[in-house]
């Protein structure tokens, strides 16, 4: 197309117009009122963040559990001196539902606020407690006599040497714990167990009671003696 401005090619609308003088001044504010702003390219907002600079440890930590049981948690918490599994300091930011944790010498820990909920959450009472229905019989009740006709069981004897000797030969108690008659076998013997010696005096439920020169006595579980020393 050609006019008096010479060629039009390669014009927008609106320089066309402007250079035919169509509609003069009102036609290119009614197309300017049209273009709308290009909002693609915007950055995304940045998260809400919140922040302590000056932590107050002063008082005790309490647990996180009482402000994670409040809707408006974690940002009821900001500020508060928490303890969070051993874990304690002042809750001094949160960006979104991660929280900072700054302890009094100047270390820190993130949590997330979700599943702090979740593992602190209160246990849910509404729920009734599940019932099992149980298909064996009753047992009939054995009776008991009366506690005059039970005989009381006698005590075992108990086997004590009062006077040990202790110039026998002093041997290792491994010796005696590979026996396969142990702790019998070493009864009223003169043994040395790593850092103790003296003569076994008594035998007392599996337990070896062993004295010493010096009146001192010890005891030593039979078990646990054969466990360690009774290896062939």
């Amino acid at each position: 197309m050609n006019g008096g401005g010479g060629s039009l090619h390669g014009l927008t609308n609106l320089e066309i117009a402007v250079a035919k003088g169509v509609g003069g001044s009102q036609d290119i504010k009614l197309m300017q009122s049209h273009v709308t702003p290009d909002t693609d390219n915007e950055p995304p907002a940045a998260p809400m963040r919140k922040a302590i600079t000056e932590p107050d440890f002063s008082g005790t930590p309490q647990p996180i559990g009482q402000w994670t049981e409040l809707a408006d948690f974690p940002q009821c918490a900001l500020g508060a001196h928490v303890s969070i599994h051993g874990f304690t300091g002042v809750l001094v930011e949160i960006i979104n539902q991660s929280i900072k944790v700054q302890s009094p010498d100047g270390k820190s820990q993130r949590f997330n606020a979700y599943r702090l909920k979740t593992l602190f959450a209160p246990p849910d009472r509404t729920k009734p407690e599940a019932q099992t229905l149980s298909m064996e019989r009753p047992k009939p009740v054995a009776e008991r006599r009366p506690v005059d006709d039970e005989p009381e069981p006698e005590p075992p004897p108990r086997r004590h040497i009062t006077d040990p000797d202790f110039t026998t030969e002093v041997r290792a108690i491994r010796t005696f714990a590979s026996q396969p008659d142990f702790p019998t076998s070493v009864y009223g013997k003169h043994v040395d167990i790593p850092g103790y010696q003296g003569v076994v005096v008594e035998i007392v439920k599996g337990s070896l009671r062993v004295q010493s020169p010096t009146g001192t006595i010890r005891s030593y579980n039979a078990d646990a003696l054969k466990k360690l020393y009774g290896r062939p």
